[in-house]
């Protein structure tokens, strides 16, 4: 096997010059910084999906689909007179829809690294408990204000 055919020696000094350039960066770029880390984070995500050499799969856009789906009917089962069984159908399918929105994203674990799985991984379980915890505050806020106004108040 000749020099320029061996895996390990294909870099062009472009490659190099731009792993250098990214460590570089990668060094300047405070790691736990809090919010500033998330305008950060938020500005790289808006750039790689305006890139161009990122496709779509279709249960992307299938999922993009399901979430507008589900807002109109939750929007009508608040706002729309109909019985407590019907109302409970567009939260049974905005569960199915988040569901299946985890379940296709989940795949993408397999091509990171141990450390950056594990930080997808906690990210997910952080953002299950937020919901959680969020369900959880409105359920009890609607059972308060209920009673209060079962109370006459």
């Amino acid at each position: 096997m000749s020099e320029s055919e061996s895996p390990n020696l294909d870099e062009s000094s472009a490659d190099v010059a731009a792993s250098a350039s990214a460590a570089q960066e990668a060094e300047r770029t405070p790691r736990r910084a809090g919010f500033a880390n998330f305008f950060r984070a938020m500005h790289h995500i808006r750039k790689a999906s305006a890139a161009e050499n990122v496709e779509q799969r279709f249960s992307d856009y299938l999922s993009i689909a399901l979430v507008l789906i589900c807002i109109v009917s939750l929007v009508f089962a608040v706002s729309m007179p109909a019985p407590p069984t019907y109302k409970l159908l567009p939260l049974f399918l905005t569960v199915g829809a988040v569901v299946f929105y985890i379940v296709n994203r989940l795949g993408i674990i397999i091509s990171l690294t141990s450390r950056q799985a594990l930080i997808v991984w906690q990210i997910l379980i952080a953002g299950f408990w937020l919901g959680v915890t969020s369900a959880m505050l409105v359920m009890f806020a609607c059972i308060y204000f209920v009673s209060q106004g079962a109370n006459g108040l």
